[in-house]
């Protein structure tokens, strides 16, 4: 193992721009196991760790494994590494920087497959599912819609008792029947065709372990030292799956995240090796003064004396509003005016508006019985087309030439691998679809300039349903694309709506107050996970309970044990989440049929203004 010193860690500091407190430094000296808590400086202090040991790092073919849970996690510690001459070397081999799901295809489940004689073509859910649909027989669907089964997420294979099993929708304990067959006669042709499930990429994975275990000792022997950042959010699967693989004196393993903020653990059971754990704890956040710490610490489950070195003001007004159902819609407005006094002016995080439950519902309480207008689904931060002309939509957004191009370019991509298209070149070789391969091609057959004249116009022109039918050919003819008809809808036109400047987003509120244009935008709590915020609302919801009400006893501080059951620690988390975003001002709306009367009557009390809505 790489000892790493003080002087070290004073070196990545001036690289770095940043001073670690003591914690942060043991971190870093250490492999132990960290919990750190929200606006820590986590990613840094990886970072920086990182560039220490790339600074010391004399093996030529091993390396650093670096694992995150997302991509913006993982793309956030190679920018901070691609700054500096010794972090770039750990951009390339026999380093390894990715999400776990990457390093699970690249180095196990992909040779695998390709040992089986498989070829893989695409990795994604929502072509298998759509592609094994259409394949179907008429009867087959008929069969699967009578027990309300209209799509093939779920048809997958999975890892179990030693052997991989195949999830048949409709029959879990198999048959002999027509539609069974017709469904395993599909599921062969997805994988004749290279079409592979994300999930099924873990069983693959597992198996290969199972049947060649020396793997194991192959992928140890590559990466002797591993990170992982996130690590609240693994599911237990996944844990699994990295404890076989670097659970082993011969790796120094160091996994860095928050369990309580894990609050996306998906269906599946959570970790159990790291989030159950009594953790290092790093618990100096940089993000908000001590006033939101203090709120905030109140909800850690593990109970983490979170605090912060930044002086509070002098009057907090973090603020809890009273509604009731006639009031409820008063809330945002009240929020908004008190962020025109407190949040400066200068602040360039962003102010919102959150709660758990985002969906819709004739009875209970999301977040539309607050905010009428707000759609779970429509969101300026995230991009999922279903069809290529989305793809050109979301390019006139861009004021580069150049961004633009390559997301045209992406739906294209993904166009041929729905089709299952290849690249003919003339001596005959046949290539995948990627961007690099297009480009290729159409140097190669001499098409490139009038191929970049018709996207420069898709991207300049507006388009209507005779002009997408015009250039779904034109693109066809340039790429030699034979696109049957069964999965045609990916060509189809689509209305220009969803780029319309002038259509307001219902999730965006805007109010001017004295001059100053105040914009807040209202999402789901899982949705600004990781987010700093200038100012914070939080609103109640129920999910068969209500999250606010059930913990307002904690919120005020009136109770401090850790809650039991299933679902509140649950919302003691989500509620964490959302109470650790802020840096000015923190507020929460709840009923006030849930508030503990004997605290209506008081303007402030456990460090929060009471502000009562129901009486205006």
């Amino acid at each position: 193992m790489i000892a790493i010193n003080d002087e070290d860690i004073i070196k990545a500091e001036r690289l770095l721009d940043v001073e670690f407190d003591v914690a942060c430094r043991a971190a870093i000296k250490t492999f132990d196991d960290v919990q750190a808590c929200p606006g820590s400086g986590k990613t840094t202090m990886v970072a920086a760790k990182l560039l220490i040991l790339a600074n010391k790092w004399n093996l030529p073919y091993q390396g650093v494994c670096v694992l995150t849970h997302t991509n913006v996690a993982k793309n956030e510690i190679i920018e901070r590494l691609k700054t500096n001459a010794y972090g770039k070397k750990l951009l390339s081999y026999p380093h390894f920087i990715g999400t776990i799901q990457e390093f699970v295809n690249k180095f196990i489940a992909l040779p695998y497959l390709r040992s089986g004689g498989f070829s893989i073509n695409t990795i994604d859910d929502d072509i298998c599912a759509s592609k094994g649909w259409y394949y179907l027989k008429p009867a087959t669907k008929a069969f699967l819609e009578r027990k309300r089964i209209t799509s093939l997420f779920d048809f997958k294979y999975r890892y179990e008792d030693n052997a991989l099993k195949l999830t048949i929708p409709g029959f879990p304990n198999g048959s002999t029947s027509n539609s069974c067959k017709d469904l395993e006669s599909v599921k062969n042709r997805l994988l004749e065709e290279g079409c592979f499930y994300f999930d099924e990429m873990y069983a693959f994975a597992c198996d290969y372990l199972h049947c060649n275990p020396s793997i194991i000792k192959a992928v140890r022997k590559r990466f002797p030292v591993v990170l992982i950042d996130e690590m609240q959010d693994t599911q237990k699967f996944q844990d699994e799956l990295l404890n076989q693989l670097f659970s082993d004196n011969s790796v120094c393993m160091q996994r860095f995240g928050d369990p309580d903020q894990a609050i996306y653990s998906g269906n599946g059971d959570e970790n159990q090796t790291y989030n159950n754990e009594n953790l290092e704890k790093i618990e100096n956040s940089h993000r908000f003064d001590n006033s939101i710490a203090l709120l905030a610490q109140k909800l850690s489950y593990n109970q983490i004396n979170l605090h912060s070195g930044i002086e509070p003001p002098e009057h907090s007004q973090h603020t809890i509003y009273l509604v009731n159902e006639a009031t409820r819609s008063n809330v945002a407005d009240a929020f908004i005016d008190l962020c025109a006094d407190i949040v400066p002016e200068e602040a360039r995080a962003p102010i919102k508006i959150v709660g758990a439950v985002g969906i819709s519902k004739d009875e209970g309480l999301t977040i539309n019985s607050y905010v009428a207008s707000y759609k779970k689904n429509h969101s300026t931060n995230s991009f999922k087309p279903k069809k290529l002309i989305h793809y050109i939509y979301e390019s006139k957004k861009f004021n580069s030439i150049a961004r633009s191009y390559s997301l045209i370019l992406e739906g294209i991509v993904k166009c041929g691998k729905i089709y299952n298209s290849e690249l003919t070149f003339t001596n005959e070789k046949k290539e995948c679809y990627s961007v690099s391969n297009i480009r290729k091609y159409l140097k190669h057959t001499n098409q490139y300039i009038n191929f970049n004249m018709m996207i420069k116009s898709l991207i300049s022109d507006d388009l209507n349903e005779e002009t997408w039918t015009r250039t779904v050919q034109d693109i066809k003819n340039f790429l030699n694309m034979n696109s049957p008809p069964n999965l045609a809808s990916f060509l189809t036109f689509d209305n220009p709506h969803i780029i319309d400047e002038h259509n307001e987003n219902p999730n965006k509120l805007k109010k001017e107050i004295l001059g100053r244009q105040l914009d807040v935008e209202v999402s789901t709590i899982h949705a600004v996970k990781g987010e700093t915020h200038a100012a914070t609302l939080v609103l109640e919801t129920k999910n068969h309970q209500f999250d606010i009400g059930k913990l307002i006893n904690h919120i005020l501080g009136d109770i401090n044990d850790k809650p039991t059951g299933v679902r509140v620690p649950k919302f003691m988390k989500q509620l964490y989440v959302a109470f650790s975003r802020p840096q000015h001002l923190l507020c929460i709306a709840v009923d006030i049929s849930r508030f503990p009367q004997e605290h209506i009557e008081k303007n402030t009390y456990g460090g929060w203004k009471i502000v009562n809505l129901t009486n205006n």
